[in-house]
């Protein structure tokens, strides 16, 4: 007998794991398991390249989330509050893609939940959104977060609302092997209900955490940012084979005959879930349709002919140039670049009419006679004797690129066109992971520890005055950091304690971001083919990161702020003459 994991969080989840997915795909393929699903909370984080490792192991990626339910997302006024207002109840519900069309749907979703009206503490759904979810996502009950946990505890009061509708909606009740009271009762209402709704139980285990020492290492970050959840560091919440799960039910007390029916029914879900493959043709913009070329070409002629009339090319090489572009052109064409370019040239052009200086090359584009002759470039490699090759050619398998250099004030200027000419749902930034490096660990540990000494004491740890970090552990981290800098190996054998949460800790992300400069313009939906959330600065953002987007072959403009073009630009309109520029 086996098992298939579903609900289970990454270091993705933020400050709630320090396991990287990888392990957990080394884990599922040494238990001889067949899928695995991978539920971060809130949103998808990085599910490209689980998928991507999943097929590569041989196993079954299954797309899912834990999202944030909400009863409403806004409160009528009442006496307290004179304006419609948020209430943090946020109940837990795991979603499974069943195809496909499931797939998108989740992304969909929790773009949806990212939302500022939805937003509130954590990205969220209300339950009237929730059943209106299709049969193409498997509904899951969760963990004692569960809105039916809720409704279990006031069932009386409850029982006429839409905690009642929305146990029909659930395709499956989540049972957990956790010993404690609460756990316990949970399940028995859950068998209960699905006894009288006939909707079968299932069994999770709600991992966090590969093994016991990373188990450890999470709560340890835990209590370094100062995250209290009461008991569970208490829960053993590690991945589970077949036999030690059913171990954990026998412990529990829970009958045997019931919890291996509900891992069967695990394994019937997970076996009703439709492989997928992932999309890597190369996701070059379209701008006309059809006429792309045809556009481009026309660009390149009525562009030229002003080149030749302003002296900025010699007509005595109009061979030269004519026989480059043509080849080029032929390799734009089979590549499928035509449009890719034309819009390049269009940004530019854009820009210089709008007072917004480019930078006048950078990188392998130097080589396209196309580039420059569309105004994408100032570098002739006619005169420069560039190679186009190293730009793009008709064997690459890697989607082309170009480098823009602007004024770091003017940026979000070029971001914007770029949005406004594409649509929102075809463009967004690029996730990027911050990560814990060697002596940040250090930092992390010491703080820690300050706060599992003030909890077991007693000390108020949500008071930030009180759990300031005094000068003696100040002066101890930078002693420790120092040590380390000199001798890694005499530092860890000092300072054991410390030290032991190093290799759990160390390169685990505990912060998500967006890249600096990168931003994706694709002809298909990125919403619905890839997720995204809005961030702080209300921005729409891929759940994927940089390798990701290469691995699937989406485009990515990279609007660098480059600070010459910015003190060039300055110093000319000081001057009182024009930024130079050649064509």
């Amino acid at each position: 007998m086996n098992y298939v994991v579903y609900h289970l969080h990454t270091e993705q989840s933020l400050l709630d794991s320090c396991t990287n997915y990888k392990d957990y795909i080394d884990k599922c393929v040494q238990l001889g398991q067949t899928a695995i699903a991978f539920t971060e909370h809130g949103n998808t984080y990085c599910w490209v390249e689980k998928k991507m490792a999943c097929d590569k192991a041989g196993i079954k990626y299954i797309h899912g989330v834990e999202i944030y339910l909400t009863e409403k997302l806004f409160w009528e006024p009442d006496e307290g509050h004179p304006e419609p207002y948020k209430i943090r109840d946020n109940y837990h519900t795991i979603l499974l893609a069943k195809n496909y069309e499931g797939v998108k749907e989740i992304n969909r979703l929790c773009y949806i939940a990212s939302q500022p009206d939805h937003f509130f503490y954590k990205p969220r759904l209300s339950f009237d959104e929730f059943l209106g979810i299709s049969d193409n996502v498997i509904k899951i009950s969760a963990c004692l977060a569960s809105p039916l946990n809720h409704f279990r505890k006031h069932y009386a009061e409850l029982v006429r609302t839409k905690f009642a509708d929305i146990i029909f909606h659930y395709d499956y009740f989540e049972i957990q092997a956790h010993d404690f009271d609460e756990q316990r009762e949970f399940n028995k209402f859950l068998l209960t209900l699905s006894e009288e709704m006939r909707i079968p139980i299932i069994a999770g285990t709600d991992t966090h955490s590969i093994d016991q020492y990373k188990a450890e290492c999470r709560t340890m970050l835990q209590y370094a940012k100062n995250i209290d959840f009461e008991n569970e560091d208490t829960f053993d919440l590690t991945y589970k084979s077949y036999d030690e799960l059913c171990a954990m039910f026998d412990e529990q007390g829970l009958r045997k005959d019931i919890y291996l029916e509900a891992i069967k029914n695990t394994n019937r879900m997970a076996d009703s879930v439709e492989n997928f493959e992932l999309d890597k043709s190369f996701k070059y913009p379209i701008l006309y349709g059809e006429d792309d070329e045809k556009i481009l070409i026309e660009t390149l002629r009525q562009k030229y002919i002003d080149k030749v009339k302003r002296g900025v090319i010699d007509p005595a090489k109009s061979k030269e140039y004519g026989d480059r572009v043509k080849e080029e052109l032929q390799v734009f064409h089979k590549v499928g670049m035509s449009g890719f370019m034309l819009f390049m040239s269009e940004m530019i052009s854009w820009c210089w009419e709008n007072n917004i200086p480019v930078g006048y090359c950078r990188g392998s584009v130097g080589g396209s006679v196309v580039a420059y002759l569309s105004d994408i470039i100032d570098v002739d490699p006619i005169v420069w004797n560039t190679m186009f090759s190293r730009f793009c050619n008709e064997h690459r398998v890697e989607v082309g690129d170009i480098d823009v250099d602007i004024s770091p004030d003017q940026r979000s200027l070029v971001y914007q066109y770029i949005i406004d000419r594409f649509g929102v749902e075809n463009t967004a930034y690029i996730l990027a992971s911050g990560t814990i490096k060697d002596k940040g660990v250090v930092d992390e540990v010491i703080r820690g520890f300050r706060f599992k000494w003030a909890k077991e004491h007693g000390v108020n740890v949500q008071d930030k005055k009180a759990m300031e970090p005094c000068p003696h552990s100040l002066k101890l981290a930078d002693q420790i950091k120092k040590e380390f800098e000199q001798d890694e190996e005499s530092a860890k054998a000092k300072y054991p304690d410390i030290f032991y949460y190093y290799d759990g800790m160390i390169n685990c992300v505990i912060t998500q971001s967006q890249h600096p400069a990168g931003i994706i313009a694709s002809p298909v939906n990125l919403i619905d083919h890839y997720g995204g959330f809005i961030n702080a600065d209300g921005q729409v953002v891929l759940p994927i990161n940089m390798e990701e987007v290469h691995e699937i072959n989406l485009i990515k403009y990279d609007i660098l702020g480059l600070q010459n073009v910015q003190i060039i630009r300055d110093t000319c309109r000081l001057a009182g003459i024009p930024y130079p520029k050649s064509h």
